[in-house]
């Protein structure tokens, strides 16, 4: 029974219902009230039940009363949930709706797992920690005894590598040049739209002259780009979203990106190099401890925000893309190889096995 579908979290839950299927147990998924994964969760087939809750606020306000009431209400309704349904064993993937099933269960005495996906432990799942369960750990996080690593699944289509010149001709790009694929996640990232342009100004023309730009913006944030990118005589396809990742990854030399856990997971999957730019107001920097995971294993390059961005982007792009043959970047992608990065295609499978092997 896993809960905690929202955003990133969704494809490793659904992964996991999946794999649980395939070996004969059912799932019932919950989610919160209204949530867009209950339309997908529709499609899948996967039965679910939704829940009134909120996230805990992380500095005193008026919505801690709010969420304290909540939780506080939501609890009898968990309670009945696993009377009916009587799973064997409850996950959370890490949203705020998994503490609320993490204690319910504890209540009850039914054995609980939480699956971290970021470097750092969230607060939902320290909380749940602190209830008995067992942590299921997407990266090789230090000092956490009793857990076990399984990493983090997928989508699918993101297992398998494209041909380049397959990709950037079904994306309408030159097959022969050196592409630099940005995004900001599926929202775009307005600083990041604002600075790539400014970071290739400093460019030669003839640097200029060798690359292409996939730019997935956000929606209805492309226009402006294009206008930029025109008036810096630069090929460029700007796009609001991509639903088509893979041919996205599969047209890139290089990407520029944020850190979230799934955005990693990806890169990991498709042996990308990446210069990532966190996202500087995430929860408890936890997107800079993601990015500077990688950074100490050599398969990306960490770019912050501040003083002096574009200045460090345009030396990153440069130095990555434009001012080398390509030696950089393979030794990049030879760093995704190290024993202790965990396979996002086999973490499905062995999330499954750890919550199955007591039952």
């Amino acid at each position: 029974m896993p809960g905690g579908w929202r955003g990133g979290h969704f494809y490793p839950a659904l992964a996991l219902a999946k794999a649980l299927n395939i070996e004969g147990h059912d799932v019932l998924a919950l989610v919160r009230r209204e949530d867009p994964a209950c339309r997908l969760l529709s499609q899948e087939g996967l039965p679910y039940v939704e829940i009134d809750l909120v996230g805990l606020p992380r500095s005193l306000s008026p919505k801690l009363l709010l969420f304290v009431w909540k939780l506080a209400t939501s609890l009898p309704a968990l309670r009945h949930i696993l009377k009916d349904f009587a799973p064997d064993a409850v996950v959370s993937m890490g949203g705020y709706l998994g503490f609320p099933l993490v204690l319910a269960a504890a209540l009850r005495g039914i054995p609980r797992y939480v699956h971290e996906s970021n470097v750092i432990l969230g607060l939902a799942n320290r909380a749940s920690l602190g209830f008995g369960a067992k942590l299921l750990r997407g990266w090789p996080l230090p000092d956490q005894p009793g857990s076990e690593l399984t990493g983090t699944p997928v989508r699918p289509v993101l297992l398998n590598r494209r041909g380049a010149a397959e990709c950037r001709l079904a994306l309408g790009l030159d097959p022969a040049k050196k592409t630099l694929l940005v995004f900001g996640g599926s929202q775009g990232a307005r600083s990041i739209n604002d600075a790539l342009p400014e970071a290739l100004r400093p460019l030669s023309r003839e640097n200029l002259d060798s690359i292409q730009i996939l730019h997935l913006a956000g929606r209805g944030r492309a226009e402006p780009l294009r206008a930029s990118y025109d008036l810096l005589g630069v090929r460029a396809a700007a796009r609001d979203y991509l639903d088509a990742m893979e041919f996205a990854y599969g047209a890139a030399d290089l990407v520029v990106c944020r850190a979230g856990a799934s955005t990693l997971n990806e890169l990991l999957a498709q042996e990308k190099p990446a210069i990532l730019i966190p996202y500087p107001f995430a929860a408890e920097g936890h997107q800079m401890a993601n990015a500077r995971f990688l950074e100490e294993r050599g398969a990306v390059r960490v770019v912050e925000e501040g003083p002096g961005f574009h200045d460090r982007l345009s030396g990153a792009i440069k130095d990555l893309l434009v001012s080398n043959p390509g030696h950089l970047r393979h030794e990049m992608q030879r760093h995704y190889q190290q024993d202790d990065l965990p396979s996002p295609a086999l973490a499905a499978s062995r999330m499954a096995a750890a919550v199955t092997r007591g039952l």
